[in-house]
């Protein structure tokens, strides 16, 4: 009797031990979907999106690259993104609006540039002359009053600002001859200069961001966000997600010709023989939110100070970061 007792708690055991063995292993492919913009933040996770490393066994991510921000931003706020990399005041926006993103690291720096068609010139004799830039309260319009305003100037009172819609509108003009002087970003600025060598460039915006708030990396531009379910839930694969942007930054630094290979075939749109030049005065470089969560803190506060509604009406609480 007891012989057979021994026996039948030893299977029963071993069916235990086989059950959970079952259950450990990952039931079927999480799907994971990654959007980011067209231009510089495609150019920095190019590596990613042609090599398709494999992250992590029992996820596939599949990317998109999105034209317009305002497909990024639907995308968000609707929820349809796993991952995204987004203007760094929608980081905010979304979470004052409750999509359940959290900031987990950033991409890409300022990449803004005041520059002159006319020939070599100082901010004050740019006073009472017309720039040209994009979209007023957008997020180029909002750095350059903030920089110039922090520099002494009166942005309304010392300078005539235009608008335009976009970059597609912006760099046409400036080809033209219709301004002489304007705020243009990367990569843009590096299609501008092949086609007209003489352009000056007046003023770095993030270099002056990192004088004026005694910061190491200036102002963020393009912030990475992530389900705070997928941090919650997959906390591994996103460390391991993160390693592969850091590499995929690096790479895009280290190797402009193959970058621009990778660019063209992947479907970024700017032209592939300008795309080592743009990636010099890019500022891709790859941070994590843990020790940069300052440099946001400082910048959503500006943006606050210019215009609530540019972050969705308040500057957020901590709980906007993954970690801090």
């Amino acid at each position: 009797m007891k012989k057979k007792l021994a026996v039948i708690i030893v299977a029963l055991f071993s069916l235990g031990l086989f059950a959970g063995c079952l259950g450990s292993e990952p039931k079927g492919t999480k799907e994971v979907k990654v959007v980011i913009p067209d231009g510089l933040p495609s150019m920095a996770l190019a590596k990613m999106i042609k090599e398709k490393p494999e992250v992590m066994k029992g996820y596939n991510i599949n990317y998109t690259i999105e034209k317009t921000s305002e497909n990024i931003v639907t995308s968000v706020l609707k929820g349809e993104a796993d991952i995204a990399v987004v203007p760094s005041n929608v980081a905010a926006t979304q979470y004052n609006k409750n999509a359940g993103y959290q900031i987990v690291g950033t991409t890409g720096w300022g990449s803004f540039y005041l520059i002159s068609a006319d020939g070599e010139k100082t901010l004050d004799q740019l006073k009472g002359q017309e720039i040209y830039n994009i979209g007023k309260g957008l997020t180029p319009d909002i750095v350059t009053r903030t920089v110039l305003k922090d520099k002494g100037y009166d942005p309304d009172k010392d300078f005539n600002f235009s608008y335009v819609n976009g970059v597609t509108e912006l760099a046409p003009t400036i080809l033209a001859g219709k301004t002489k002087y304007a705020v243009i970003p990367e990569p843009a600025l590096s299609q501008v200069l092949s086609k007209k060598s003489d352009i000056n460039v007046i003023m770095d915006f993030n270099k002056e961001w990192k004088t004026l708030n005694n910061s190491e990396y200036g102002f963020p531009q393009a912030t990475i966000i992530v389900k705070k379910e997928l941090i919650d839930n997959d906390n591994k694969f996103v460390e391991k997600f993160l390693k592969e942007v850091e590499n995929s930054c690096n790479f895009a630094n280290e190797d402009g010709e193959t970058l621009a290979a990778y660019c063209e075939e992947i479907g970024v749109s700017a032209n592939k023989a300008i795309i080592p030049k743009a990636v010099e005065k890019g500022n891709i470089k790859f941070a994590k939110i843990k020790g940069t969560s300052e440099e946001y803190i400082n910048y959503f506060n500006k943006l606050n100070e210019f215009d609530p509604k540019t972050i969705g009406g308040k500057v957020p609480d901590e709980g906007v970061f993954m970690e801090k």
